[in-house]
C-alpha cells in the first residue's frame, strides 16, 4: 500500500494551532499526530516571551489513534495498525 500525507479536518476542532495529521514520523513509519504550534502575541512580544509576533514559540506532537475532538478512529483505514 502506497501510503501519502493526509489532514484530519475536524470540525468539532475549534483551535486554530492544532492539527491531525497523517505523516511519515521517521524513516520507516506513518502514523497520525496531533501538532500544536503556539505563536506569540502581541502581549508576549512586550513581555519579552518572544521577539516579533507570529514568532514559535514550541512547538508539541502526539501520536494518537483517535481524534481527541471527534473521536473517530483515524487508524482503521491504515495500513498495520
Amino acid at each position: 500500500m502506497i501510503k501519502n500525507e493526509e489532514q484530519h479536518s475536524c470540525e468539532k476542532n475549534g483551535y486554530e494551532d492544532a492539527e491531525i495529521r497523517y505523516e511519515k514520523i521517521n524513516m520507516e513509519q506513518w502514523a497520525w499526530i496531533l501538532e500544536q504550534t503556539w505563536y506569540a502575541t502581541e502581549s508576549e512580544v512586550k513581555d519579552g516571551i518572544a521577539d516579533h509576533k507570529s514568532e514559535i514559540i514550541s512547538t508539541h506532537t502526539l501520536l494518537i489513534s483517535y481524534c481527541p475532538f471527534c473521536g473517530v478512529n483515524l487508524t482503521k483505514n491504515q495500513e498495520n495498525c
